[in-house]
């Protein structure tokens, strides 16, 4: 399989855990023993742990949707830049704001390393300042 078809494949999974509940689907496309890093949030080992993130996410954010804004790849690494838009309806362990009920925007980039045809580590890059500062519980830069 292709690293295109690869990528292809892990949007759809993706779109299956985020939007249909059905985190099952990663399996198509990460190693069982996966490392997931999103700083600040301390690294999840293994794809059980993230599907498990996967549903606590789903839980404190409701109608949830992806934009797949930029997809690239060199050798056995990939990279995609994304927006989700969503509604702030639960809580978070990594976001201990309560439920809002905004509408917010968030944009990032995962960049995924790949051997044998599945992903083995995914480093993603998300704004959180932005994401805080949209839930109110930072102010918008340059004010008071």
């Amino acid at each position: 399989m292709s690293i295109k078809e690869i990528m292809t494949r892990e949007r759809w999974a993706t779109e299956e855990a985020f939007i249909r509940g059905n985190t099952n689907a990663l399996d198509e496309v990460f190693t069982p023993d996966a490392v997931f890093h999103s700083p600040p949030v301390l690294d999840i080992k293994g794809l059980e742990e993230f599907k498990q993130a996967i549903t606590s996410f789903c839980q404190a954010f409701s109608n949830i949707r992806w934009n797949w804004d930029e997809v690239m790849s060199e050798g056995n690494a990939a990279a995609h830049r994304y927006t989700i838009r969503a509604k702030h309806t639960g809580t978070l362990t990594a976001i201990p704001v309560p439920p809002t009920g905004k509408e917010l925007v968030m944009k990032g980039c995962v960049v995924y390393h790949l051997k044998n045809g599945k992903i083995f580590e995914f480093i993603e890059y998300l704004d959180w300042l932005g994401l805080f500062q949209q839930l109110g519980a930072i102010p918008p830069m340059g004010q008071k």
